[in-house]
């Protein structure tokens, strides 16, 4: 068995993801835990997770020089994770390439490309803080965004979905799931004894409630307040319509995502590149009139 952040995120990490994603990935998650590395397929070569498009919107070689006027472009594809490993990139790589970007002369804004279900609380933290202190527009192009994905992307300057078929928005809520294997070792035979010290009565309560069949001490404890955040974020951050409807953590396509007020408009690449070179321009305006 081999040990990765990965692994080690997804066994301790608390999950913004679409359930239905979160299912779908069920083997993926098995291989990353019980093999070893070079039996798991390799991520992509940064290259192709990040990209500097001219102004015209043609692709920039890594060895050639960046035009002024250009645009960033940073792919944030499958589960989110905060840390980096050998078979996917984290929100510490990712905000990277985008910290590259802000700090060129020669790049104007950025798109993020989105295409993901959710992942891993600990992985909103990194691109939020960049988010916050960012001086250049970041315009999110999405198909799948969900859960921690469009935690993200709420705070962006500008939500588009890339097209109006298969593109969906929300899943605005948490969630945990795991598995209680106290049966499967009664049957073989095996007792599991845990212990507490006196003074640690608290320790690991909503957990030891949860395999009871009691749930609440782990939805007042750990989900409703976390859910709770996520909602005053998104309301803080988008204009939406009814938020009841958004809120309880269903999934819209884009044209109901559009007025709901989950996101901004629906277009294409070409379409993302104008809306960051719109708001570069209302901000170069702005900041020349102060």
């Amino acid at each position: 068995m081999i040990f990765s952040k990965t692994a080690s995120e997804i066994k301790r990490g608390i999950w913004f993801m679409e359930p239905r994603i979160a299912l779908s990935y069920a083997d993926v998650v098995s291989n990353i835990l019980s093999k070893t590395k070079t039996e798991i397929d390799p991520r992509p070569e940064a290259i192709t997770i990040k990209q500097a498009l001219a102004p015209n919107g043609a692709k920039i070689g890594y060895d050639e020089e960046i035009p002024e006027g250009s645009i960033g472009v940073v792919a944030i594809h499958g589960p989110m994770l905060k840390y980096g490993d050998w078979c996917s990139y984290g929100a510490d790589e990712l905000v990277g390439f985008a910290e590259e970007f802000e700090a060129h002369d020669n790049i104007i804004g950025q798109i993020w490309l989105m295409d993901s279900g959710g992942g891993s609380v600990a992985a909103i933290a990194p691109y939020l803080d960049f988010l916050n202190k960012t001086n250049k527009p970041v315009v999110a192009l999405c198909d799948l965004c969900a859960s921690a994905s469009y935690y993200v992307a709420s705070a962006t300057d500008y939500i588009m979905a890339e097209n109006n078929i298969s593109a969906m928005f929300g899943s605005i809520g948490v969630m945990i799931q795991f598995a209680d294997y106290k049966k499967y070792y009664e049957k073989e035979g095996i007792a599991l004894h845990e212990i507490y010290a006196d003074q640690s009565k608290d320790k690991n309560l909503d957990f030891r409630k949860a395999l009871e069949n009691d749930y609440e001490p782990m939805k007042t404890e750990m989900l409703n307040p976390l859910a709770i955040q996520f909602q005053e974020h998104v309301k803080a951050s988008r204009n939406l319509t009814d938020a009841n409807a958004v809120l309880s953590g269903k999934m819209f396509y884009a044209e109901k995502a559009l007025q709901l007020g989950l996101i901004d408009g629906i277009g294409n690449m070409s379409a993302a590149i104008n809306k960051v070179k719109f708001l570069a321009s209302a901000r170069s305006l702005i900041s020349n009139n102060y």
